[in-house]
Protein backbone atom coordinates (compact mmCIF):
# COMPACT_ATOMS: atom_id res chain seq x y z
CA UNK A 1 0.00 0.00 0.00
CA UNK A 2 1.59 2.86 -0.73
CA UNK A 3 0.05 6.94 -0.45
CA UNK A 4 0.80 10.96 0.38
CA UNK A 5 1.23 11.41 3.85
CA UNK A 6 1.18 14.88 5.73
CA UNK A 7 3.14 15.25 8.98
CA UNK A 8 2.89 18.37 10.83
CA UNK A 9 5.35 18.13 13.71
CA UNK A 10 7.25 20.18 15.33
CA UNK A 11 10.10 17.88 17.65
CA UNK A 12 12.68 16.65 15.30
CA UNK A 13 13.01 12.90 16.87
CA UNK A 14 9.35 12.30 16.56
CA UNK A 15 9.28 13.89 12.91
CA UNK A 16 12.52 11.78 11.59
CA UNK A 17 11.20 8.46 13.59
CA UNK A 18 7.57 9.12 11.67
CA UNK A 19 9.33 10.06 8.27
CA UNK A 20 11.84 7.09 8.20
CA UNK A 21 8.87 4.54 9.04
CA UNK A 22 6.77 5.50 6.33
CA UNK A 23 9.52 6.13 3.69
CA UNK A 24 9.99 2.62 4.52
CA UNK A 25 6.98 1.17 3.42
CA UNK A 26 6.82 3.45 0.33
CA UNK A 27 4.38 6.67 1.59
CA UNK A 28 5.44 9.93 0.11
CA UNK A 29 6.24 11.72 3.26
CA UNK A 30 5.29 15.89 3.23
CA UNK A 31 6.45 17.53 6.60
CA UNK A 32 5.41 20.67 8.48
CA UNK A 33 6.59 22.10 11.51
CA UNK A 34 3.53 23.90 12.75
CA UNK A 35 0.05 24.11 12.47
CA UNK A 36 -0.81 26.98 10.35
CA UNK A 37 1.91 25.69 7.67
CA UNK A 38 0.29 22.28 8.07
CA UNK A 39 -3.24 23.32 7.14
CA UNK A 40 -1.86 25.78 4.07
CA UNK A 41 -0.26 22.04 2.94
CA UNK A 42 -3.12 20.08 3.40
CA UNK A 43 -5.39 22.27 1.44
CA UNK A 44 -2.82 22.83 -1.63
CA UNK A 45 -1.35 18.99 -1.66
CA UNK A 46 -4.86 16.85 -0.40
CA UNK A 47 -2.24 14.70 0.88
CA UNK A 48 -4.23 10.83 1.91
CA UNK A 49 -4.06 11.08 5.24
CA UNK A 50 -2.39 13.71 7.60
CA UNK A 51 -0.70 12.88 11.02
CA UNK A 52 -0.84 15.38 13.33
CA UNK A 53 0.95 16.80 17.08
CA UNK A 54 -0.95 18.49 19.41
CA UNK A 55 1.87 20.58 21.31
CA UNK A 56 2.60 22.85 18.44
CA UNK A 57 3.64 25.84 17.95
CA UNK A 58 1.04 28.95 16.94
CA UNK A 59 -2.39 27.22 16.95
CA UNK A 60 -2.06 24.02 18.56
CA UNK A 61 -3.13 20.78 17.19
CA UNK A 62 -6.68 20.57 18.48
CA UNK A 63 -7.48 23.74 16.71
CA UNK A 64 -5.60 22.54 13.63
CA UNK A 65 -7.96 19.26 13.77
CA UNK A 66 -11.02 21.51 13.59
CA UNK A 67 -9.92 23.35 10.55
CA UNK A 68 -9.00 20.38 8.48
CA UNK A 69 -12.60 18.51 9.76
CA UNK A 70 -14.31 21.58 8.61
CA UNK A 71 -12.49 22.69 5.29
CA UNK A 72 -14.22 21.18 2.12
CA UNK A 73 -11.03 20.14 0.74
CA UNK A 74 -9.68 18.36 4.06
CA UNK A 75 -13.00 17.21 5.65
CA UNK A 76 -12.21 13.54 4.21
CA UNK A 77 -8.75 13.18 4.63
CA UNK A 78 -8.10 11.11 7.84
CA UNK A 79 -6.33 12.14 10.85
CA UNK A 80 -4.01 10.60 12.85
CA UNK A 81 -3.07 12.32 16.36
CA UNK A 82 0.32 11.26 17.72
CA UNK A 83 0.45 12.65 20.77
CA UNK A 84 2.57 12.66 24.50
CA UNK A 85 -0.61 13.78 26.13
CA UNK A 86 -1.88 11.23 27.77
CA UNK A 87 -5.03 12.29 29.70
CA UNK A 88 -8.41 11.20 29.17
CA UNK A 89 -9.77 14.20 28.56
CA UNK A 90 -7.22 15.27 25.97
CA UNK A 91 -8.01 12.21 23.79
CA UNK A 92 -11.59 12.51 23.94
CA UNK A 93 -11.09 16.25 23.07
CA UNK A 94 -8.80 14.59 19.88
CA UNK A 95 -11.47 12.59 18.95
CA UNK A 96 -14.15 15.47 19.52
CA UNK A 97 -11.96 18.04 17.33
CA UNK A 98 -12.41 14.77 14.25
CA UNK A 99 -9.05 12.94 14.48
CA UNK A 100 -10.28 9.45 13.16
CA UNK A 101 -7.66 7.64 15.48
CA UNK A 102 -5.14 8.94 18.68
CA UNK A 103 -1.17 6.93 19.34
CA UNK A 104 0.26 7.55 22.38
CA UNK A 105 3.81 8.55 22.10
CA UNK A 106 6.41 7.12 22.26
CA UNK A 107 5.08 4.77 19.49
CA UNK A 108 6.99 2.22 17.28
CA UNK A 109 7.46 2.09 13.79
CA UNK A 110 5.30 -0.68 13.33
CA UNK A 111 2.41 0.85 15.54
CA UNK A 112 2.40 3.86 13.20
CA UNK A 113 2.50 1.99 10.41
CA UNK A 114 -0.29 -0.10 11.50
CA UNK A 115 -2.33 2.43 12.30
CA UNK A 116 -1.65 4.55 8.85
CA UNK A 117 -2.45 1.75 7.22
CA UNK A 118 -5.88 0.50 8.98
CA UNK A 119 -7.03 4.45 8.33
CA UNK A 120 -5.96 4.38 4.85
CA UNK A 121 -8.48 1.05 4.36
CA UNK A 122 -11.21 2.85 5.24
CA UNK A 123 -11.16 5.00 2.38
CA UNK A 124 -11.85 1.38 0.69
CA UNK A 125 -15.59 1.28 2.29
CA UNK A 126 -17.28 4.50 2.40
CA UNK A 127 -19.52 4.94 5.39
CA UNK A 128 -20.07 1.63 5.63
CA UNK A 129 -19.49 -0.50 9.00
CA UNK A 130 -17.61 -3.68 8.39
CA UNK A 131 -17.80 -6.51 9.86
CA UNK A 132 -15.49 -9.48 8.58
CA UNK A 133 -16.82 -13.37 9.38
CA UNK A 134 -14.21 -15.48 9.49
CA UNK A 135 -14.55 -19.08 10.30
CA UNK A 136 -11.57 -20.80 11.65
CA UNK A 137 -13.26 -24.28 11.90
CA UNK A 138 -14.58 -24.79 8.27
CA UNK A 139 -17.80 -24.65 9.74
CA UNK A 140 -20.35 -24.68 7.06
CA UNK A 141 -22.61 -22.76 9.05
CA UNK A 142 -21.10 -19.25 9.08
CA UNK A 143 -23.10 -18.20 5.94
CA UNK A 144 -26.12 -19.53 7.87
CA UNK A 145 -24.82 -16.98 10.49
CA UNK A 146 -24.27 -14.15 8.34
CA UNK A 147 -27.55 -14.12 6.56
CA UNK A 148 -29.27 -13.92 10.32
CA UNK A 149 -27.42 -11.10 11.25
CA UNK A 150 -27.97 -9.80 8.24
CA UNK A 151 -31.71 -10.12 8.24
CA UNK A 152 -31.89 -8.58 11.99
CA UNK A 153 -29.87 -5.65 11.26
CA UNK A 154 -32.79 -4.91 8.24
CA UNK A 155 -35.51 -5.60 10.73
CA UNK A 156 -33.92 -2.40 12.31
CA UNK A 157 -34.01 -0.73 9.08
CA UNK A 158 -30.33 -0.75 7.96
CA UNK A 159 -29.42 -1.64 4.46
CA UNK A 160 -27.20 -4.41 4.44
CA UNK A 161 -25.22 -6.44 1.90
CA UNK A 162 -23.10 -9.56 2.27
CA UNK A 163 -19.88 -10.02 0.62
CA UNK A 164 -18.92 -13.41 0.01
CA UNK A 165 -15.24 -14.09 -1.04
CA UNK A 166 -15.24 -17.57 0.23
CA UNK A 167 -14.66 -18.67 -3.49
CA UNK A 168 -18.09 -21.07 -2.33
CA UNK A 169 -20.07 -19.40 -5.61
CA UNK A 170 -18.72 -19.93 -9.39
CA UNK A 171 -21.13 -17.87 -11.73
CA UNK A 172 -22.64 -19.43 -14.98
CA UNK A 173 -21.72 -18.22 -18.01
CA UNK A 174 -24.90 -16.40 -19.60
CA UNK A 175 -26.39 -15.61 -16.35
CA UNK A 176 -28.92 -12.43 -16.92
CA UNK A 177 -30.21 -9.42 -15.41
CA UNK A 178 -33.55 -10.42 -14.35
CA UNK A 179 -34.94 -13.65 -12.40
CA UNK A 180 -32.92 -16.65 -12.78
CA UNK A 181 -36.32 -18.83 -12.59
CA UNK A 182 -34.55 -21.09 -9.92
CA UNK A 183 -35.06 -20.50 -6.35
CA UNK A 184 -37.00 -17.45 -6.83
CA UNK A 185 -33.61 -15.44 -6.80
CA UNK A 186 -32.61 -12.63 -8.53
CA UNK A 187 -28.78 -12.47 -9.81
CA UNK A 188 -27.39 -9.60 -11.16
CA UNK A 189 -24.23 -8.79 -13.37
CA UNK A 190 -21.79 -6.33 -11.94
CA UNK A 191 -19.74 -4.17 -14.57
CA UNK A 192 -16.22 -5.34 -13.86
CA UNK A 193 -14.75 -3.03 -16.36
CA UNK A 194 -13.01 -5.67 -18.33
CA UNK A 195 -11.44 -7.82 -15.50
CA UNK A 196 -10.73 -10.95 -17.35
CA UNK A 197 -11.82 -12.95 -13.85
CA UNK A 198 -14.78 -14.65 -13.07
CA UNK A 199 -17.25 -11.77 -12.63
CA UNK A 200 -19.00 -11.08 -9.48
CA UNK A 201 -22.55 -11.47 -9.40
CA UNK A 202 -24.75 -9.38 -6.74
CA UNK A 203 -27.65 -12.20 -5.74
CA UNK A 204 -30.79 -11.01 -3.83
CA UNK A 205 -31.82 -13.68 -1.60
CA UNK A 206 -36.11 -14.78 -1.38
CA UNK A 207 -35.61 -12.87 2.00
CA UNK A 208 -34.54 -9.81 -0.05
CA UNK A 209 -30.94 -9.45 1.81
CA UNK A 210 -27.75 -8.90 -0.79
CA UNK A 211 -25.32 -11.08 -1.65
CA UNK A 212 -22.14 -9.67 -3.60
CA UNK A 213 -20.27 -13.10 -4.53
CA UNK A 214 -16.53 -12.26 -5.32
CA UNK A 215 -14.12 -14.59 -7.26
CA UNK A 216 -10.40 -15.15 -7.87
CA UNK A 217 -9.50 -13.02 -5.45
CA UNK A 218 -6.86 -14.66 -4.04
CA UNK A 219 -4.85 -14.49 -7.21
CA UNK A 220 -3.12 -11.27 -6.89
CA UNK A 221 -1.69 -11.37 -10.32
CA UNK A 222 -5.06 -10.84 -12.16
CA UNK A 223 -6.17 -7.73 -10.83
CA UNK A 224 -9.46 -9.33 -9.70
CA UNK A 225 -8.36 -8.06 -6.23
CA UNK A 226 -8.51 -4.93 -7.22
CA UNK A 227 -11.50 -5.28 -8.55
CA UNK A 228 -13.24 -6.74 -6.29
CA UNK A 229 -12.28 -3.96 -3.96
CA UNK A 230 -12.85 -1.03 -5.83
CA UNK A 231 -16.87 -2.83 -6.10
CA UNK A 232 -16.95 -3.43 -2.47
CA UNK A 233 -16.07 0.55 -2.06
CA UNK A 234 -19.07 1.32 -4.60
CA UNK A 235 -21.71 -1.11 -2.40
CA UNK A 236 -20.01 0.67 1.01
CA UNK A 237 -21.38 3.90 -0.04
CA UNK A 238 -24.64 3.07 0.06
CA UNK A 239 -24.87 0.94 2.78
CA UNK A 240 -25.20 0.91 6.69
CA UNK A 241 -23.05 -1.98 6.88
CA UNK A 242 -21.16 -4.73 5.05
CA UNK A 243 -20.82 -8.21 6.44
CA UNK A 244 -17.94 -10.64 4.82
CA UNK A 245 -17.45 -13.70 4.51
CA UNK A 246 -13.50 -13.61 4.50
CA UNK A 247 -11.23 -16.65 4.52
CA UNK A 248 -8.23 -16.25 6.47
CA UNK A 249 -6.14 -16.76 3.38
CA UNK A 250 -3.56 -14.62 2.80
CA UNK A 251 -3.53 -12.35 0.11
CA UNK A 252 -4.30 -8.09 -0.75
CA UNK A 253 -7.63 -8.38 -0.66
CA UNK A 254 -7.60 -10.36 2.24
CA UNK A 255 -5.14 -8.13 4.33
CA UNK A 256 -7.41 -4.69 2.39
CA UNK A 257 -10.69 -5.95 3.96
CA UNK A 258 -9.28 -6.88 7.59
CA UNK A 259 -7.75 -3.35 8.08
CA UNK A 260 -10.87 -1.60 6.57
CA UNK A 261 -12.80 -4.33 9.36
CA UNK A 262 -14.67 -1.91 12.02
CA UNK A 263 -15.25 -5.34 13.73
CA UNK A 264 -13.75 -8.99 13.07
CA UNK A 265 -16.36 -11.86 13.82
CA UNK A 266 -14.38 -15.25 14.27
CA UNK A 267 -16.75 -18.43 14.39
CA UNK A 268 -14.99 -21.42 15.73
CA UNK A 269 -16.12 -24.88 16.37
CA UNK A 270 -16.26 -25.27 20.25
CA UNK A 271 -13.92 -28.02 20.93
CA UNK A 272 -10.22 -27.90 22.17
CA UNK A 273 -8.22 -28.57 18.96
CA UNK A 274 -10.19 -25.76 17.44
CA UNK A 275 -10.04 -23.74 19.91
CA UNK A 276 -5.76 -23.44 19.43
CA UNK A 277 -7.09 -23.10 16.08
CA UNK A 278 -8.63 -19.98 16.28
CA UNK A 279 -6.15 -18.80 19.03
CA UNK A 280 -3.29 -18.76 16.30
CA UNK A 281 -5.80 -16.93 13.80
CA UNK A 282 -5.80 -14.45 16.75
CA UNK A 283 -2.49 -13.89 16.80
CA UNK A 284 -2.51 -13.47 12.92
CA UNK A 285 -4.61 -11.00 13.43
CA UNK A 286 -2.48 -8.98 16.04
CA UNK A 287 0.23 -9.20 13.85
CA UNK A 288 -1.88 -7.48 11.57
CA UNK A 289 -2.44 -4.66 13.34
CA UNK A 290 -6.01 -6.00 14.67
CA UNK A 291 -6.60 -5.21 18.49
CA UNK A 292 -8.47 -7.56 20.75
CA UNK A 293 -11.23 -4.71 21.20
CA UNK A 294 -11.81 -5.08 17.61
CA UNK A 295 -12.35 -9.01 17.67
CA UNK A 296 -15.16 -11.46 18.88
CA UNK A 297 -15.79 -15.13 18.85
CA UNK A 298 -18.98 -17.17 18.69
CA UNK A 299 -18.53 -20.85 19.47
CA UNK A 300 -20.64 -23.60 17.28
CA UNK A 301 -21.75 -26.78 18.23
CA UNK A 302 -22.24 -27.73 14.62
CA UNK A 303 -24.04 -31.06 15.49
CA UNK A 304 -26.31 -29.76 17.71
CA UNK A 305 -26.04 -31.86 20.67
CA UNK A 306 -24.44 -30.78 23.16
CA UNK A 307 -26.81 -29.58 25.88
CA UNK A 308 -24.47 -28.23 28.17
CA UNK A 309 -22.57 -26.09 25.72
CA UNK A 310 -23.36 -22.44 27.23
CA UNK A 311 -22.46 -18.97 26.90
CA UNK A 312 -21.93 -18.31 30.53
CA UNK A 313 -19.85 -21.75 30.99
CA UNK A 314 -17.77 -21.32 28.14
CA UNK A 315 -17.17 -17.29 28.56
CA UNK A 316 -14.47 -17.57 31.40
CA UNK A 317 -12.16 -20.15 29.46
CA UNK A 318 -12.41 -18.87 26.08
CA UNK A 319 -11.80 -15.09 26.82
CA UNK A 320 -8.87 -15.87 29.75
CA UNK A 321 -7.13 -18.35 26.33
CA UNK A 322 -8.41 -16.41 23.48
CA UNK A 323 -7.95 -13.08 24.88
CA UNK A 324 -11.11 -11.26 22.68
CA UNK A 325 -14.78 -11.45 23.93
CA UNK A 326 -16.56 -14.81 23.31
CA UNK A 327 -20.24 -13.10 22.11
CA UNK A 328 -22.24 -16.40 21.83
CA UNK A 329 -22.55 -20.15 21.65
CA UNK A 330 -24.83 -21.56 19.30
CA UNK A 331 -25.71 -24.91 18.68
CA UNK A 332 -27.05 -26.27 15.05
CA UNK A 333 -26.92 -29.39 12.84
CA UNK A 334 -24.84 -27.39 9.97
CA UNK A 335 -25.39 -30.10 7.34
CA UNK A 336 -29.30 -29.52 7.48
CA UNK A 337 -28.86 -25.70 7.11
CA UNK A 338 -26.43 -25.87 4.51
CA UNK A 339 -28.99 -27.22 2.16
CA UNK A 340 -31.30 -24.92 2.83
CA UNK A 341 -30.47 -21.83 4.20
CA UNK A 342 -30.08 -19.64 1.02
CA UNK A 343 -33.34 -20.78 -0.12
CA UNK A 344 -35.81 -19.94 2.48
CA UNK A 345 -36.26 -17.51 5.76
CA UNK A 346 -34.00 -16.71 7.80
CA UNK A 347 -34.35 -18.62 10.74
CA UNK A 348 -34.95 -15.08 12.83
CA UNK A 349 -38.05 -14.98 10.79
CA UNK A 350 -39.26 -18.44 10.23
CA UNK A 351 -38.90 -19.24 13.98
CA UNK A 352 -37.98 -16.35 16.12
CA UNK A 353 -39.25 -18.11 19.61
CA UNK A 354 -36.66 -21.16 18.70
CA UNK A 355 -33.38 -20.71 21.27
CA UNK A 356 -30.96 -20.40 17.39
CA UNK A 357 -32.81 -17.60 16.69
CA UNK A 358 -32.53 -16.55 19.75
CA UNK A 359 -29.22 -17.30 19.51
CA UNK A 360 -28.74 -15.90 16.41
CA UNK A 361 -30.36 -12.09 17.22
CA UNK A 362 -28.10 -11.84 20.49
CA UNK A 363 -25.10 -12.29 17.91
CA UNK A 364 -27.08 -9.24 15.68
CA UNK A 365 -27.42 -6.93 18.70
CA UNK A 366 -23.65 -7.04 19.11
CA UNK A 367 -22.98 -6.11 15.93
CA UNK A 368 -25.76 -3.12 15.63
CA UNK A 369 -24.37 -1.68 19.29
CA UNK A 370 -20.92 -2.38 19.26
CA UNK A 371 -19.17 0.87 19.65
CA UNK A 372 -17.47 1.39 16.27
CA UNK A 373 -15.47 5.09 16.73
CA UNK A 374 -13.68 6.77 20.06
CA UNK A 375 -12.21 3.56 21.33
CA UNK A 376 -9.61 4.81 23.98
CA UNK A 377 -6.09 3.74 22.97
CA UNK A 378 -3.56 1.64 25.05
CA UNK A 379 -0.04 2.54 25.81
CA UNK A 380 2.11 1.66 23.22
CA UNK A 381 3.88 -1.65 24.21
CA UNK A 382 4.05 -5.39 22.82
CA UNK A 383 0.85 -7.51 22.68
CA UNK A 384 0.65 -9.41 24.97
CA UNK A 385 -0.09 -13.16 23.45
CA UNK A 386 -3.35 -14.70 24.47
CA UNK A 387 -2.76 -17.30 27.14
CA UNK A 388 -1.96 -20.62 26.55
CA UNK A 389 -4.90 -23.03 26.26
CA UNK A 390 -4.56 -25.55 29.25
CA UNK A 391 -7.74 -28.11 29.26
CA UNK A 392 -7.97 -31.32 29.80
CA UNK A 393 -10.79 -32.96 28.28
CA UNK A 394 -12.43 -35.07 25.23
CA UNK A 395 -12.70 -33.22 22.59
Amino acid sequence: MSGKVLVIEDDPTSLRLIEYALKQRGYQVMTTLNGLEGIITAQKEEPDLIILDIMLPGIDGFEVCRRLHSGSQTTKIPILIISAKTQKEDINAGFKAGADDYLLKPASPTEIINRVESLLSKKITGQARVVSFVNTSEIPGLTMVMVNVAAALVEQEKRVTLIDASNSYKGQPGKNKVSSEQDGRVILEVDTNGNGGQEPGLETLPSGIRVLHVDDVFDDNNGASEVSLDLVQKIGKSNDYLLVDLPLKPSHFTTSILKSSDLVMILSDYRIDNLITTRNAVTLLNFLGITAEKMAVVLADSEGKNQNLTTANMKPFVEANLGIMLVEVVSFDAKMYQLFYLDSQPVIQSNPNQKLAQDLKRIARYVATYSYTGQEPKQSKKATPPAEVKIDADK
